[in-house]
This record gives structure tokens, sequence and C-alpha cells, in this order.
């Protein structure tokens, strides 16, 4: 199995819950080969909301219908479907193939190397506004505001190099993520309160509330 594990501690998942494999099976029916790790992520943690469903949304297998495409699986899409990733179907035997980011599903780029990095990115982001403890508001920050962060906070690895233009991901504890956008907004989350007030205490009077 895959290892999720930045995953649950970020949301305090401690058990599984996921597509059973007779639903995994409808997305197989129209695609036939899936990536090992999709597979995992859907047996594993496909039906866990607050991670897959707050913000942007994970396709359950009974809406794939709705999303085929010639030379693309999509398996997420922003909320208002303002874009779209999907893995290649040249890639579907892969076990941890990269994703695709598009806007109008003619035009694809790269947004992360491998499926993996994609789910955990994405969970850093659903996480600024799933969690139990967020910012009220998107703070404005300076290049120095960024310098900070960059200086101070652990860099999560993963990132979005196409989704509004690229977003990064910042944290010292498991459970709490700063998530900077390219336009030098930021915004942050935890699911527990002492990590929160942490960040807050210092993130809070990096910048100007918008």
């Amino acid at each position: 199995m895959t290892d999720f594990s930045k995953i649950k501690k970020l949301f305090g998942i401690t058990e599984p819950n996921g597509f059973t494999k007779n639903e995994i099976q409808i997305i197989r029916d129209i695609f036939g080969d899936l990536p090992a790790v999709f597979v995992d992520y859907y047996t594993e943690l496909g039906k866990i909301e607050n991670l897959n469903q707050t913000q942007d949304l994970l396709i359950v297998p009974e809406r794939f219908q709705y999303f085929k495409h010639n030379d693309y699986l999509i398996f997420y899409y922003e909320n208002q479907r303002a874009c779209v990733w999907g893995i290649h179907k040249d890639d579907l035997s892969k076990r941890n193939p990269p994703v695709y980011m598009s806007y109008d599903e003619k035009e694809w780029n790269l947004e992360t190397e491998n499926l993996t990095d994609f789910f955990t990115a994405m969970a850093y982001l659903q996480a600024g506004f799933a969690l139990g403890f967020t910012s009220d508001c998107f703070y404005e920050i300076d290049d120095e505001g960024f310098r900070f962060i960059a200086t101070n906070y652990k860099n999560k690895i993963v990132s979005f190099t196409q989704w509004a233009d690229g977003i990064n991901f910042y944290g010292n504890h498991d459970d709490a993520v700063i998530i900077v956008m390219s336009n030098n907004q930021i915004f942050y989350s935890s699911g527990t309160e002492e990590h929160f007030l942490e960040m807050d205490k210092v993130l809070s009077k990096l910048g100007s509330e918008l």
C-alpha cells in the first residue's frame, strides 16, 4: 500500500474510509488500467469528505461518466470546474504517474511529477479550509514576509506548479500548514488550537488582511 502518513497526520485520520473494489471497478470499466497509487488512495481515503470535498473535489466513482476525455483520466476538479486534473491514458499502467492540469481540457501542463505528490499537495490545500482552526482571512505579504516564512518554517516539499500560478506549503508541525500563493497571499490552519495559535501569533502580523 502507498504511504499516506503525511495526509493522515495532517487530518488526524486513524481509520481507513474508502471505496470498495466494486465501486472502483466502475472506474476500471471506463478506463481499464488504473495506477496502484490511485487505487490505494480511493480505497483508503476516498470517502473522507473534509479531505476530498471541502474546497476542490475528488471525483467519486459514479461521477466519472461525466468527466470522460479521450486522452486523460480526469479525477479531481476545482470547485467551479475552473480547472481539472488528470492522468494521461499512456500513464495509467504506471504505479505512480505524473498529474497534469488543464483549464479547458484541451491544453494540459504538468502539475506534479507523481500522483503521491499531487494527493499530498491537495491535502495541504484542502486543509487550509477544512481543519479545525483556520485563519479568518487571507494575508498579503511582501518579499520580506515570504523570506521569513521560508526561513522559519519547514518546506512541506510538495507544491502545485500550475494551479493559481504555483502554490507552496510550509509548517513546523504534522497537523499544521501555511499555504503560500504565487500572488504573495497566505492563509494557514491546524488541527490543534495550540499549533494554530503558535502560527497565528506570528503570521497575522506579517502582512495586511484581505
